[in-house]
């Protein structure tokens, strides 16, 4: 089942799976050569990740997003990760602030998939002194739920400019202990990328 959950979670968060888009399981017991039940439990999985909706007698879908869900996801966002850089703060040393300075390096001459890893590196590093399971699982399921708007935000050369700039200052007020200016890094950092999606999803609508 793992191996089903990857492959349709991966092509929903590349957008490769379009919103809206059915899951049929006859159709995916096909492609991937198994039997219904396996099938059905990775639908389920995605379903507790927020990535698919079931409905009766309709089956299920990918989640399609709104404006309302973003604000709420990225409002969540803050919530969650300030708290979790708050817990790590004392933890982050310096073989922890030359980690993340590197992945800063790189991220300044990456293409767009290496991008996307470099941004997961980046807050896995940051908040992994974190010794609060729930709340590492809340951050990456928030996380997941916003991923596959990640490639509009990253091709949006201004956003990565500033991103890397947020990414520099947090870094930077981690190394000298001045955890009020670290949170309002991130704070700022995750607020940035919320108007950038919002924006984004604003420009899709119909007149």
């Amino acid at each position: 089942m793992s191996y089903v959950v990857d492959v349709l979670r991966q092509g929903i968060l590349t957008g490769a799976i379009a919103e809206g888009t059915p899951l049929r399981q006859d159709d995916l017991a096909a492609k991937f050569g198994l039997s219904r039940m396996p099938i059905r439990d990775a639908i389920r999985q995605l379903e507790a990740e927020g990535l698919v909706v079931y409905e009766p007698h309709k089956g299920a879908t990918v989640a399609t997003m709104t404006i309302d869900d973003i604000i709420e996801i990225y409002d969540m966002r803050i919530m969650a990760e300030c708290t979790a850089l708050k817990l790590a703060f004392g933890s982050i040393k310096e073989e922890r602030i030359a980690e993340l300075n590197s992945i800063i390096q790189d991220m300044e001459s990456a293409d767009l998939d290496q991008l996307r890893a470099l941004n997961q590196q980046f807050f896995a590093v940051l908040f992994q002194p974190v010794q609060r399971p729930r709340l590492q699982s809340l951050i990456k399921s928030l996380q997941d739920s916003v991923e596959r708007y990640l490639q509009f935000i990253l091709i949006d050369l201004d956003h990565q400019t500033q991103s890397v700039r947020e990414y520099k200052m947090l870094t930077e007020a981690c190394a000298v202990g001045d955890q009020i200016g670290a949170v309002k890094s991130l704070k700022s950092h995750i607020s940035n990328s919320q108007k950038t999606v919002v924006s984004f999803l604003k420009s899709r609508q119909k007149p």
